[in-house]
């Protein structure tokens, strides 16, 4: 008993002890709520005479960070690709070699350039498809921002009009304008008239709005920054087809230089377009498919499930109904020809066009026998008779011999024995 009443004094104690320890705590804390209290007292009350001013700021951070963004969109589409410094790099050297090939033109000299002449301008080919393939890029991209900056004011026209360059003369014709059958005349000479028909309709059933001034100058822009693409893309294409007779003869032998040229820039150089098997190729450059061209408004009357190749000399010289099929073969032969002439600027061996020639002469005579016209079928005559021009002991001979028509035929010749003696 002693023990347990020791324990239960034990435990009040320590209860004692720990209430202490409580009661100590508690002003402490209520110290220092009332201190922080106090705190956002005074500072309400001090922000109450700055309510005028804080929203003066306000408005003024807000119209600058709406600034800051224009600029910074503005920044963005007209100032991305053309100042890269390889760029403007690369587009100074093309521009030298091309002085200096216009100076040999003019003074009519022949010389040949050395190993490392050639070397530098195979690397100014390469550096020029890999630049291509990043100017076509960033039209895309631009034409995506022209779309975007251009859709308030009517957004049925990227749907109708998918071509970019298209799309851009049409936006710097139309402008604001509200009726777009006041600008007719000047889109003949850019749309075909079923386009200007549809765009009339469209225009006047749109639910867009009139564009600010300041989004009408984002768009100017825009499309001045997709005309500088457009022409830098066009020096570079011009630069590579004018050399792409020496680095890929075979090719060009096949389907001319700016086709080749276009096949090149598109997939970044001579290597990556030896791996594009047949079958890739002849989609290389196919146009987008969108509704309005799945209803017969186009752009473009090229095949939707054909791309450059549809361009080439050997398709367009075959009828409608053949192309398809002259696409598939000319695919077929263009990889081969790929494939050498990559194999020979790897090795170091000269480069000529025979296999591209005879590849060329192989398609004509195959799209020739293609357009003949099909045989007449020939008349058989009947199978001659097995009694025509045979003796009758040659039948009996062959009666007795045969087993399969051994009785019949037997029996025949009895029949025909029998009316002799009876005649």
């Amino acid at each position: 008993k002693t023990k347990t009443k020791n324990h239960f004094c034990t435990m009040a104690d320590a209860l004692l002890d720990d209430l202490d320890d409580l009661s100590d705590v508690e002003p402490e804390e209520e110290t220092n709520n009332n201190h922080v209290a106090e705190e956002i007292k005074g500072s309400d009350n001090n922000n109450d005479g700055n309510d005028i001013i804080s929203a003066e700021q306000q408005a003024a951070h807000a119209a600058n960070v709406k600034t800051a963004a224009d600029n910074a969109i503005t920044t963005n589409n007209h100032h991305r690709l053309l100042n890269n410094d390889a760029l403007k790099l690369h587009l100074q050297s093309i521009r030298t070699i091309e002085q200096k090939d216009d100076t040999m033109k003019m003074a009519s000299s022949q010389q040949k350039n050395s190993k490392e002449e050639d070397e530098h301008e195979h690397q100014l080919i390469l550096a020029s498809n890999k630049h291509l393939v990043s100017l076509r890029s960033e039209l895309t991209n631009t034409h995506l921002d022209l779309c975007k900056a251009y859709h308030p004011k009517f957004p049925e026209l990227e749907e109708l009009v998918t071509d970019p360059f298209q799309y851009r003369a049409a936006i710097g014709i139309i402008q604001n304008e509200l009726d777009v059958t006041n600008v007719n005349e000047q889109l003949n000479d850019i749309l075909t008239s079923n386009q200007i028909i549809t765009i009339s309709v469209a225009g006047s059933t749109t639910n867009g709005r009139m564009l600010t001034e300041e989004e009408l100058n984002q768009i100017n822009e825009t499309c001045l920054y997709l005309d500088e693409l457009q022409k830098v893309q066009k020096e570079l294409t011009s630069f590579v087809e004018s050399r792409m007779e020496q680095w890929s003869p075979s090719v060009c032998a096949l389907v001319g230089p700016a086709l080749a040229a276009q096949l090149l820039a598109s997939t970044g150089g001579l290597a990556e377009l030896a791996r594009v098997p047949s079958c890739n190729l002849q989609l290389l450059g196919k146009n987008r498919s969108t509704a309005s061209s799945r209803g017969g408004m186009a752009t473009q009357s090229r095949t939707q499930h054909a791309g450059f190749l549809m361009d080439c000399d050997l398709v367009q010289s075959c009828p409608n109904y053949l192309k398809m099929r002259a696409v598939k073969a000319v695919a077929g032969k263009l990889a081969l020809a790929v494939r050498c002439d990559h194999i020979n600027v790897e090795s170091g061996r000269p480069r000529t066009a025979d296999v591209g020639r005879k590849f060329k002469e192989d398609l004509r005579t195959k799209f020739g026998k293609w357009e003949e016209p099909d045989k007449a079928q020939v008349v058989k005559a009947l199978p001659k008779s097995l009694l025509a021009g045979r003796n009758l002991n040659d039948f009996i001979l062959e009666g007795r011999t045969s087993r399969g028509v051994e009785g019949s035929v037997s029996l025949h010749i009895d029949v025909v024995l029998f009316n002799v003696v009876i005649l």
